[in-house]
């Protein structure tokens, strides 16, 4: 089917779902089953394939297709994001949509998706409350998003500093969450050495310290200087939990 000029019914989605499973594949889906944690069925297609998808379908009837489309599987919901971060809108708008998209989120490749979003440096700063709100969700898989828009958006010079307050105000013992703070903290290490080292010595949870550090001294161009002062923090910060 032309998903660049469907007009989007149940009937017609149900083709598209049908042709999408249709096109999945036994060996990625095992592969995929083994590396997201999801509770949607998974039809094995590559990640391309769904972007390809999203980026027609936004070419058409972006705002028809997301109308009927449900969270029949991993697929599925993945090409929803990729629709949505390929639509030309407004940040009301685009905050309406990713609401919505995020009820449908369960795993660490749904959230990472809206790296692609690509309408929200046009909006960045009417953007930030939503982000905010994301990041004080009780959902993990909310906050992680959060995170995650913060650190392929909001770490430019103007930036950096305010991200890195708002990345160590969330709250969770999720890994996933605790992961996104690392990645982000890496991110920001070589914009703003000073105040990682400021947040790692005495803001950061110890687990998500120990992240943080393991993936700054996994760094190419971390020095071994960086690395002594990574470390030492790290021990510094084993040894005031376990006197308690």
């Amino acid at each position: 089917m032309d998903l660049a000029t469907t007009i989007w019914t149940a009937e017609t989605y149900q083709t598209f779902l049908t042709e999408l499973e249709q096109a999945g594949g036994a060996t990625l889906r095992e592969h995929m089953a083994r590396l997201v944690p999801t509770d949607y069925p998974i039809w094995g297609l590559k990640m391309p394939q769904l972007r390809a998808l999203g980026t027609t379908i936004s070419r058409g009837d972006p705002v028809g297709f997301l109308q009927v489309a449900g969270a029949e599987s991993y697929e599925a919901v993945i090409v929803q994001g990729f629709v949505l971060s390929r639509m030309k809108i407004g940040c009301a708008a685009f905050t309406r949509y990713c609401d919505a998209y995020l009820t449908r989120v369960d795993c660490w490749a749904m959230c990472d998706l809206v790296v692609h979003c690509q309408q929200v440096p046009k909006f960045k700063p009417a953007f930030l409350p939503t982000i905010q709100r994301y990041l004080q969700a009780t959902n993990p898989w909310i906050q992680r998003t959060g995170l995650v828009f913060l650190l392929k958006f909001y770490l430019t010079p103007t930036d950096t500093a305010q991200t890195l307050r708002l990345a160590a105000s969330v709250d969770s013992d999720d890994y996933y969450v605790q992961m996104g703070q690392a990645w982000l903290l890496k991110a920001a290490f070589p914009k703003n050495q000073a105040a990682v080292y400021q947040l790692l010595r005495a803001v950061l949870p110890l687990p998500v310290v120990q992240k943080t550090v393991a993936k700054i001294k996994g760094l190419r161009h971390t020095s071994l200087t960086e690395q002594a002062e990574l470390q030492a923090i790290l021990a510094e910060r084993r040894l005031a939990q376990k006197r308690g």
